[in-house]
């Protein structure tokens, strides 16, 4: 979110709560709903401005369905069988998985390739799914003509994959069904002291990095990211303390920093109208870049044009 937050300063910065990826697997759809303006609601509190970037709900802006079936037409199942995600969850659900979590990263795709994005911020295991776009926007642009920018991931020098609390095995994720293995931006202070107290530690008592040490590192690497001060700083600062008095201070810089954020969500979880709004015009936004890109595609692809008007939102 830091990141995201960052560049707006520095790029047109378009932000996507991707719905439609959510529906890959079940869901509910009072949930869904409710889950898309809490999204919204978070990115705002952490300091996403509406003013200098486009903040919008992917469902809203049609051609992101067009150009991820245009770009289907294009994918291959071979490259579509290695990404991560399919393989991890068809190697536990067989011939049950979803054909949408085959199918997704080139909904992805998409997402990106509507913008004429150049850069995609993004942590380490979405690196693969941006070569893929590469891919796909290559072979379009090979087979029809010059039509998409081919982006590169920004993936930040730390930070770029956290791992679970609970298993630094795993990624760290919202969507497993362990309650303490990841740190929520809405946890209130009992709850972030529980998640950290409860975090797995390695053996040994010395608070330092290492790959002999990687629930450390993980650790090390958030308090990192929360106070903005380098590992090997912080490992000098508890090279006297063990893990109990170095847990008790990271707790301290999440508290402190997740607050302001947690106090500004739920100021703007009380007006969804407003929330509403906000997307509705970022639609509005996205929806017109969308379009030129869109109509640069289907004229290559040989489409007839369309002379129905779309309902955008001005």
């Amino acid at each position: 979110m830091n990141n995201w937050v960052a560049l707006q300063d520095s790029y047109d910065t378009f932000y996507c709560i991707v719905d439609l990826h959510a529906i890959t697997t079940p869901w509910d759809p009072a949930e869904l709903r409710q889950n898309s303006l809490i999204k919204a609601a978070e990115l705002l509190a952490c300091g996403v401005d509406p003013e200098r970037a486009v903040l919008f709900v992917q469902s809203h802006v049609p051609a992101h369905s067009e150009l991820a079936w245009l770009l289907t037409c294009l994918a291959r199942m071979g490259e579509l069988r290695r990404m991560t995600q399919y393989k991890e969850k068809s190697s536990k659900e067989g011939e049950s998985v979803g054909a949408g979590v085959f199918a997704y990263p080139v909904l992805m795709a998409a997402d990106i390739l509507l913008y004429d994005t150049r850069l995609v911020p993004v942590g380490d295991d979405q690196r693969q799914h941006v070569e893929l776009t590469r891919d796909l926007a290559g072979r379009f642009n090979s087979l029809l003509g010059e039509t998409f920018v081919l982006p590169e991931p920004l993936v930040p020098p730390e930070g770029a994959r956290i791992m679970a609390l609970d298993d630094p095995s795993q990624k760290m994720s919202k969507s497993d069904d362990r309650p303490l293995g990841s740190l929520e931006l809405t946890d209130p202070p009992d709850q972030i002291s529980k998640k950290v107290r409860a975090a797995v530690t390695d053996s040994g008592r010395e608070v330092r990095a290492g790959a002999d040490k990687p629930a450390l590192s993980n650790l090390l690497t958030i308090f990192s990211l929360f106070e903005n001060t380098p590992v090997a700083e912080l490992e000098t600062r508890f090279a006297s303390s063990g893990y109990g008095d170095f847990k008790a201070a990271l707790i301290d810089v999440v508290t402190e920093r997740l607050g302001p954020i947690r106090e500004r969500y739920f100021e703007l979880m009380r007006d969804q109208g407003e929330l509403d709004d906000l997307l509705y015009e970022g639609a509005g936004k996205a929806s017109r870049e969308a379009a030129q890109t869109l109509a640069r595609v289907r004229d290559r692809v040989g489409l007839l044009q369309s002379r129905v008007k779309s309902d955008v939102p001005s």
